[in-house]
């Protein structure tokens, strides 16, 4: 199932964007990883790119932070959130610009929409016991700003009655929600705006040996703002070609038995394969290798080292699973490999192996059905369909209803920052929302845990709605 992508509002002539986040002093070498394995490398393999697609080109975002009350109950403090929504959407350093620049290779830049970006608070012409009706605040919200130009906008208010939730998100679409607290929570901005981007809840999965299909959801990836993995890693490999943030020259796709060196993925530059991506099969579904390691110089401050293997469904780059042919934790620091036991599908004759891996990069072998050879490259990679959110030209468009909101469970966000307790749990107002927080104890945590299951966002999708507004 192909997401819808939702339209968003036009841009302008963009303004500067904020200066690159400076480079960290990198903590040293990364510790050798040893992994056994029965592979001995042949120096005559040869190996190539892939003539992938070209990358994306360059897009300034421009954002909009808009700070609302209720008639009957205010922020707690507007100057605060005011602070630090200014700091961690658009600061020069650790902020959702400096994130996303740098995981898109400079790709993305993320500027406010007009002066500083943050703008209110406003007081809405709704109480606070209507406030799980998402889709009512982001179109009075959307009215207090009515002659800016935006391509995405985040809300931030104070609730006692819908406090089920931390942070809510359009997907993919223009809107994301997040109570007062949440502006301080970095993770959880992160991880937002990569909803609007069209990114799923990046889960993790055991599959029986031998395959890469017959698997059972074993918690999240930890590889990713999207899989728990807090602001402190960066974009996995399949997330960065979902947007086609990596270039021609760091992705692969061997025809053939043979070895790959994977380069660190967030590495600097551009040199060295980032991505191993391959079919799975002839039902459509893909296989992306990447490899990682920790380096203060790089989006990836604090990740596991290791090679990590990730199933594509339908080729969806955006909803890709981390797979283990043996249970893992969220501190396994190997990826999908433990003990040096390689991962197989057999009935796909697909078999992944590594055979070292250092701070410099890992030797994967990839094992065809066709046997050992050298390796080759295939034609050019499918298009990757992950969605890239569509414009408007029309600055009226109903926000509310543009895509489906998600929820996010405070465990998928990894972040560090506590929820505020609310005095109630509330309800999601349209069914669709899933809980985060202190207060998500209920039904709707459950639904934030099994949003990303083809069922449910089936179900959520089918609910979307498209319905714009005369201007």
């Amino acid at each position: 199932m192909t997401p819808v992508p939702s339209t968003t509002h036009a841009a302008a002539a963009p303004s500067a964007g904020p200066a690159r986040r400076p480079r960290r002093t990198p903590r040293g070498a990364a510790p050798l990883l040893a992994v056994a394995g029965a592979l001995t490398l042949s120096a005559t393999t040869v190996l190539t790119p892939a003539t992938a697609a070209e990358p994306a080109p360059s897009r300034v975002d421009r954002h909009a932070v808009v700070l609302v009350n209720f008639r009957n109950l205010a922020l707690a403090d507007a100057q605060r959130a005011h602070d630090q929504a200014v700091r961690n959407f658009f600061g020069p350093a650790d902020s959702l610009a400096t994130y996303y620049k740098e995981n898109s290779g400079g790709r993305m830049s993320v500027v406010p929409a007009k002066g500083d970006g943050v703008f209110g608070p406003f007081t809405l012409d709704m109480d606070d016991s209507a406030a799980c009706e998402t889709g009512k605040i982001a179109e009075l919200a959307r009215k207090t700003i009515p002659d800016l130009d935006y391509d995405h906008v985040s809300i931030v208010l104070n609730s006692k009655y819908c406090g089920a939730w931390w942070g809510l998100a359009s997907v993919p679409g223009p809107v994301s929600w997040f109570h007062e607290g949440a502006v301080a929570d970095k993770a959880a901005i992160v991880h937002e705006f990569g909803h609007n981007l069209g990114f799923a809840h990046q889960k993790r999965q055991t599959c029986t040996a031998g395959s890469f299909t017959a698997c059972t959801d074993d918690g999240y990836s930890n590889r990713t703002p999207m899989g728990g993995g807090g602001e402190k890693k960066g974009l996995t490999a399949p997330e960065l070609l979902s947007l086609k943030w990596l270039t021609t020259q760091q992705v692969t796709t061997p025809t053939a038995t043979g070895s790959v060196h994977l380069a660190p993925l967030h590495a600097a530059g551009t040199s060295g394969v980032r991505a191993i991506d391959l079919p799975l099969g002839t039902g459509g579904d893909r296989i992306v290798i990447e490899y990682r390691t920790p380096d203060s110089a790089t989006p990836d401050l604090d990740v596991a080292q290791g090679v990590n293997v990730y199933r594509i469904p339908q080729g969806r780059y955006n909803q890709a699973v981390l797979i283990s042919n043996v249970g893992h934790d969220s501190k396994a620091v190997v990826g999908s490999f433990v003990a040096g036991a390689p991962i197989s599908d057999s009935s796909a004759k697909l078999s992944v192996d590594v055979s070292q891996a250092t701070a410099a990069g890992a030797e994967v072998k990839v094992l065809l059905g066709s046997g050992p050879g050298t390796a080759t490259t295939a034609a050019p990679s499918p298009v990757p369909t992950g969605p890239a959110p569509a414009r408007s030209t029309n600055p009226a468009v109903d926000a509310a209803v543009l895509s489906t909101p998600e929820a996010d469970d405070h465990a998928v966000i990894g972040s560090t920052v506590a929820p505020e307790p609310a005095a109630s749990a509330g309800k999601a107002g349209d069914g669709s929302l899933a809980a985060t927080g202190a207060a998500a104890t209920g039904p709707a945590v459950i639904g934030g845990v099994l949003v990303v299951t083809g069922a449910t966002v089936t179900v959520l999708l089918t609910r979307r709605r498209s319905r714009r507004r005369a201007h």
